[in-house]
């Protein structure tokens, strides 16, 4: 079917699709208004948006790694714990200070790899608002709201799970003192 609404090389262009009112939808332009930009500016343009995209993926990696290395020094702070019976009451303190350090300093980096998201995200909708209205359709297709919400939502569930595991680790120690 989607062969059949292709056009063929040479052959008759597309049939319009007919608006119900006649109405223009602004996220599904009919006519496509290029940009403004000469070819150089635009290229640019490319250039940063590919630029902050690469930077919004690290920045996500980051995120993701950093909930990752805390919670394996987590577990391994435990077992040392375990393993030794807890022999050393004054080292446990020690590593009960660290996985503390460790939490408070993993939120810490997860709130300014989200706020380094939000910028790049920012210099992404600066540029792409200068591309043609078929680019600025395209970009609008998803909300902005649902994508906040989703990005602080994940935000939030990977603070909760810091400071859960933290008070966990906590209460494991505190037994054993």
């Amino acid at each position: 079917m989607a062969r059949d609404l292709r056009p063929k090389p040479g052959g008759p262009p597309a049939p319009q699709r007919a608006e119900a009112n006649d109405r223009e939808d602004p996220l599904d332009p009919v006519d496509n208004e290029p940009s403004d930009l000469d070819d150089l500016t635009h290229a640019e343009f490319v250039e940063i948006y590919r630029d902050a995209s690469a930077n919004i993926r690290f920045a996500k990696e980051q995120m993701w790694r950093t909930v990752l290395y805390f919670s394996l020094g987590a577990v391994a702070s435990t077992g040392y714990g375990v393993i030794s019976n807890w022999s050393d009451p004054q080292l446990s303190k020690y590593l009960l200070v660290i996985v503390w350090l460790c939490s408070v300093i993993s939120v810490l980096i997860i709130l300014s790899l989200q706020w380094w998201q939000g910028a790049e995200h920012q210099k992404i909708n600066f540029v792409t608002d200068k591309w043609s209205s078929f680019a600025t359709a395209a970009r609008r297709r998803k909300s902005k709201l649902m994508s906040d919400m989703q990005r602080y939502g994940m935000l939030a569930a990977m603070v909760l799970y810091l400071e859960l595991v933290t008070i966990a680790v906590t209460r494991i120690f505190t037994v054993h003192f």
